[in-house]
Protein backbone atom coordinates (compact mmCIF):
# COMPACT_ATOMS: atom_id res chain seq x y z
CA UNK A 1 0.00 0.00 0.00
CA UNK A 2 2.86 2.36 0.92
CA UNK A 3 4.48 1.64 -2.22
CA UNK A 4 1.82 2.39 -4.25
CA UNK A 5 1.23 5.95 -2.87
CA UNK A 6 5.21 6.76 -3.26
CA UNK A 7 5.37 5.84 -6.65
CA UNK A 8 2.82 6.49 -9.65
CA UNK A 9 3.78 3.74 -11.68
CA UNK A 10 4.06 1.24 -8.90
CA UNK A 11 0.47 1.80 -8.69
CA UNK A 12 -0.02 1.79 -12.26
CA UNK A 13 1.29 -2.08 -12.33
CA UNK A 14 -0.47 -3.19 -8.90
CA UNK A 15 -3.87 -1.21 -9.43
CA UNK A 16 -6.62 -3.58 -11.05
CA UNK A 17 -10.17 -2.10 -12.55
CA UNK A 18 -13.18 -4.33 -13.22
CA UNK A 19 -13.59 -4.68 -16.59
CA UNK A 20 -16.28 -6.05 -18.71
CA UNK A 21 -15.74 -9.44 -20.36
CA UNK A 22 -19.23 -9.98 -21.61
CA UNK A 23 -21.80 -6.79 -22.64
CA UNK A 24 -25.07 -8.31 -22.75
CA UNK A 25 -24.32 -11.74 -25.34
CA UNK A 26 -21.04 -10.36 -26.85
CA UNK A 27 -17.72 -11.75 -25.63
CA UNK A 28 -15.39 -8.69 -25.72
CA UNK A 29 -12.42 -10.65 -26.79
CA UNK A 30 -10.06 -7.99 -26.38
CA UNK A 31 -10.88 -7.13 -22.77
CA UNK A 32 -10.67 -11.21 -22.30
CA UNK A 33 -6.81 -10.71 -23.60
CA UNK A 34 -5.97 -8.18 -21.44
CA UNK A 35 -7.77 -9.92 -18.31
CA UNK A 36 -5.49 -12.67 -19.71
CA UNK A 37 -8.94 -14.67 -19.44
CA UNK A 38 -9.46 -17.60 -21.82
CA UNK A 39 -12.92 -18.02 -23.93
CA UNK A 40 -12.79 -21.63 -21.86
CA UNK A 41 -12.51 -20.05 -18.52
CA UNK A 42 -15.59 -17.58 -19.78
CA UNK A 43 -17.66 -20.80 -20.62
CA UNK A 44 -17.09 -22.14 -17.54
CA UNK A 45 -17.91 -19.45 -15.39
CA UNK A 46 -21.31 -19.38 -17.18
CA UNK A 47 -21.66 -22.81 -16.75
CA UNK A 48 -20.89 -22.66 -12.54
CA UNK A 49 -23.54 -20.12 -12.91
CA UNK A 50 -26.05 -21.91 -14.88
CA UNK A 51 -26.09 -19.96 -17.61
CA UNK A 52 -28.08 -22.08 -20.95
CA UNK A 53 -27.83 -19.03 -23.34
CA UNK A 54 -26.27 -16.33 -24.11
CA UNK A 55 -29.60 -14.42 -24.29
CA UNK A 56 -29.55 -14.82 -20.44
CA UNK A 57 -26.48 -12.53 -20.18
CA UNK A 58 -26.53 -9.37 -18.84
CA UNK A 59 -23.00 -8.96 -18.02
CA UNK A 60 -19.80 -10.76 -16.60
CA UNK A 61 -17.27 -8.62 -15.06
CA UNK A 62 -13.78 -9.23 -13.88
CA UNK A 63 -13.71 -7.45 -10.45
CA UNK A 64 -10.47 -5.97 -9.04
CA UNK A 65 -10.44 -9.21 -6.36
CA UNK A 66 -9.76 -11.13 -10.29
CA UNK A 67 -13.33 -12.92 -9.58
CA UNK A 68 -15.36 -13.33 -12.49
CA UNK A 69 -19.04 -12.43 -12.05
CA UNK A 70 -21.99 -13.39 -14.39
CA UNK A 71 -25.08 -11.37 -14.21
CA UNK A 72 -27.87 -12.73 -15.73
CA UNK A 73 -31.38 -13.46 -16.23
CA UNK A 74 -34.08 -15.41 -17.75
CA UNK A 75 -36.79 -12.51 -17.47
CA UNK A 76 -36.44 -11.39 -21.66
CA UNK A 77 -36.92 -7.37 -20.16
CA UNK A 78 -34.45 -7.95 -17.27
CA UNK A 79 -31.68 -4.90 -16.96
CA UNK A 80 -28.79 -3.85 -14.84
CA UNK A 81 -28.98 -0.84 -12.55
CA UNK A 82 -26.98 1.47 -14.58
CA UNK A 83 -25.17 2.77 -11.11
CA UNK A 84 -23.84 -0.91 -10.58
CA UNK A 85 -22.27 -0.92 -13.94
CA UNK A 86 -20.39 2.83 -14.15
CA UNK A 87 -17.66 2.53 -12.81
CA UNK A 88 -16.67 -0.73 -15.43
CA UNK A 89 -14.55 -0.03 -18.22
CA UNK A 90 -16.25 -1.07 -21.49
CA UNK A 91 -12.79 -1.11 -23.70
CA UNK A 92 -9.19 -1.57 -22.77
Amino acid sequence: MVLRKQFDWFADVTQNEQLFLMDGDEILDENLSAAKVTRDDLMAKLREANVYDFSQVLAVVMETTGDICVIHSSDPEAAIDPSLVADIRRSV
